[in-house]
């Protein structure tokens, strides 16, 4: 998010309690060429020694540091993989100039080999040093190429808010100048958190990008702007040269009823989405998830919700609810790192089941729920818990992220505090099914050590500190990529594994290792 999270600008810091990840689901490929000889299931040919024969198939792993610039911080770190090339990984997060005056713009990270070192590019070209840049998100085109969505500020009570996207011709290397998407003063329209993508199947709208995004009128949603967010979208037809004027399109269900000040009464306009995340099928289908929040902060409970469009954006289908939650919005005491139940959306590249992960604090912690649909969203299955620790034991479990891979295997990663008696250290773990969301195996521990989330945290105007709203993941049928930050150097820096995927693990464990379980809500 941009600056402090609208959700909570409706909180004064001393009553807080306190995700989306992107993915895609058109189909993917890998075009390595197979070797005369077997390649064991755990080597990427011509990768780095984090996807060579030798490491290992269980923890530890090792993580590598990817940030290596004079920047003070790094938080919401984002990744994508090339499909037609596993060894391409490209990310980017939130750089920040001075964390004490929650200063950043966004800068971008490359990798060809498979994760393993990784080139630091430093800020998106194209803005002014003065202009905040915000909420990345990347997704690969047919070509190679890459494009990055990003929000823009231009600060002041008549700058300019928007959304652009900044492509890269050669696998992240380099991105040219940003192609604006859409701006407005931000006082009469404030642009979020957007998403990003591409169609990649072989269908009428192949190569169409997709962004979408929260459009705030009168400015930031939150504190004493009681406003409409209503769901804009803009697609590209040539490449991302030109977008397409914005269209809102979040619609209309009775279960989207809002108390804020000024909405007509009976209104069932789906008018109050944040953090909306794109993907699209393998027939083309184009589906957004999205929360429906309360934006006065008041009674009504977050509800996760999903529409289609079948034609490339031109049409969309009415808003069908997901599951009603509970959101975490505030903070873990004693910390005072800020949080929210961004989910993570993601779909089956084979048969177009989807899925969808959030943090929910239906008991006295907040543990991770997963839910999918096998009927293009229609229904949902009950949620069930991903996270494996003893129920109710104080542990936090939030900012998931989700990614399927061409064979199918369901990867999920979030932060963890279970590892710690006091619950205040983080660790990254990763959670994964084999079988279509029935079920998820054993979690992994990816982090070889916690962190401690206020080592460097920029502070907020709202005094709240900043570890970022949600992490990056990337997978393949070899490995599983987290992208998170961490502080174990003394500063937020951006790091990652190469995590063997569940099929190499599976060959590699005992049966008890890898019973898996369901645990219901």
């Amino acid at each position: 998010m941009c600056h402090s999270s609208k959700r909570l600008r409706f909180f004064l810091p001393v009553i807080f309690v306190l995700m989306i990840g992107f993915s895609a689901c058109s189909p993917t490929t890998n075009t390595i060429t197979p070797t005369p000889t077997a390649v064991p299931a755990n080597t990427l040919p011509g990768g780095g020694d984090c996807v060579k024969q030798g490491q290992h198939a269980q923890a530890p792993f090792t993580n590598v540091r990817v940030s290596h610039d004079a920047y003070l911080a790094h938080s919401e770190p984002m990744l994508a993989e090339n499909p037609r090339n596993p060894l391409n990984l490209v990310g980017g997060s939130k750089f920040f100039t001075n964390p004490a005056r929650y200063a950043f713009q966004i800068g971008y990270f490359s990798s060809f080999d498979g994760g393993c070192s990784w080139n630091d590019g430093g800020v998106l070209p194209g803005f002014d040093k003065q202009i905040t840049t915000s909420d990345v998100s990347f997704a690969f085109g047919n070509h190679n190429d890459v494009y990055a969505a990003v929000l823009f500020d231009e600060g002041g009570p008549r700058g300019k808010s928007g959304i652009v996207v900044s492509k890269s011709a050669d696998g992240g290397k380099t991105f040219g100048n940003p192609v604006r998407v859409f701006e407005d003063r931000a006082d009469q329209v404030f642009s979020d958190k957007p998403w990003i993508a591409v169609d990649q199947t072989d269908g009428p709208q192949r190569g169409f990008i997709y962004v979408v995004w929260s459009y705030d009128h009168k400015g930031t949603c939150g504190g004493y702007n009681n406003c409409s967010e209503e769901l804009a979208f803009s697609r590209s037809t040539d490449g991302g040269k030109t977008f397409s004027p914005v269209s809102l399109v979040e619609g209309n269900a009775p279960f989207c009823t809002n108390p804020a000040t000024g909405r007509p009464a009976g209104s069932t306009k789906c008018d109050a989405m944040q953090g909306a995340i794109p993907v699209v099928g393998p027939d083309g289908t184009l589906y957004v998830a999205s929360p429906y929040i309360d934006v006065m902060s008041g009674p009504i409970p977050t509800r996760l919700l999903v529409i289609n469009s079948r034609d490339g954006g031109t049409s969309w289908s009415s808003p069908v609810l997901i599951a009603t939650i509970h959101d975490i919005n505030g903070w873990f005491p004693p910390e005072r790192y800020r949080n929210l139940s961004l989910p993570a959306f993601a779909c089956d590249p084979r048969s177009g089941q989807l899925y969808l992960t959030w943090s929910d604090k239906g008991t006295r912690d907040a543990d991770i729920l997963f839910t999918t649909s096998r009927d293009h969203g229609l229904t949902w299955s009950a949620p069930i818990r991903v996270n494996d620790d003893a129920p109710g034991n104080g542990a936090n479990q939030f900012q998931p992220q989700m990614a399927v891979a061409p064979d199918g295997v369901v990867s999920i990663s979030f932060f963890d505090t279970r590892l710690d008696a006091q619950h205040r250290l983080i660790d990254v773990y990763v959670a994964q099914s084999v079988d279509d969301g029935a079920s998820f195996m054993k979690n992994v521990r990816v982090t070889t050590q916690s962190w401690d989330p206020a080592v460097d945290a920029p502070v907020d105007g709202y005094g709240s500190q900043f570890i970022g709203d949600y992490q990056g993941l990337a997978v393949d049928d070899h490995f599983v990529h987290p992208f998170w930050n961490d502080t174990r150097t003394g500063a937020q820096e951006i790091l990652t594994a190469a995590v063997p995927s569940a099929q190499i693990r599976v060959a590699s464990q005992s049966p008890a290792t890898v019973s898996h379980f369901v645990s219901g809500t």
